[in-house]
């Protein structure tokens, strides 16, 4: 597929999702909102199952993101763990994540959960 395929393909997976958002936070039922918004129910229940697809098949192809850490990152010899019982990096150093020209900083004291939601969100980049 050509990059603007793909991008136009991310951009209206993108479109869709927002839909099934506003749907779901509606609190109607599919054909009601559907009805009010002028989309047909069909169309509605196929552009989600494309969605939960594509969830499904990003899930599977789970891969490494590389990272380099700058040598001002320290951890905490005695593994310290973080009162959520999370293991977490000493506050005294700072978090440097690279990819393709993007880069962002993070303290050293983010929490596992915010490193994962970071990593997910580059590996979609």
């Amino acid at each position: 597929m050509g990059k603007i395929s793909e991008i136009k393909m991310q951009l209206r997976h993108k479109e869709w999702a927002e839909m099934v958002s506003e749907c779901q936070a509606s609190g109607k039922k599919v054909d009601e909102w559907c009805r009010e918004n002028g989309i047909n129910v069909s169309t509605y229940y196929k552009r989600l199952n494309v969605l939960r697809t594509e969830l499904i098949e990003g899930s599977e192809k789970q891969s490494i993101v590389p990272v380099s850490v700058s040598a001002s990152v320290s951890v905490p010899q005695n593994n310290a763990v973080s009162d959520s019982g999370k293991e977490h990096i000493s506050d005294s150093g700072k978090i440097i994540i690279r990819k393709d020209g993007f880069e962002v900083e993070l303290s050293g004291d983010t929490s596992e959960d915010m490193l994962m939601a970071l990593f997910r969100g580059l590996k979609q980049c």
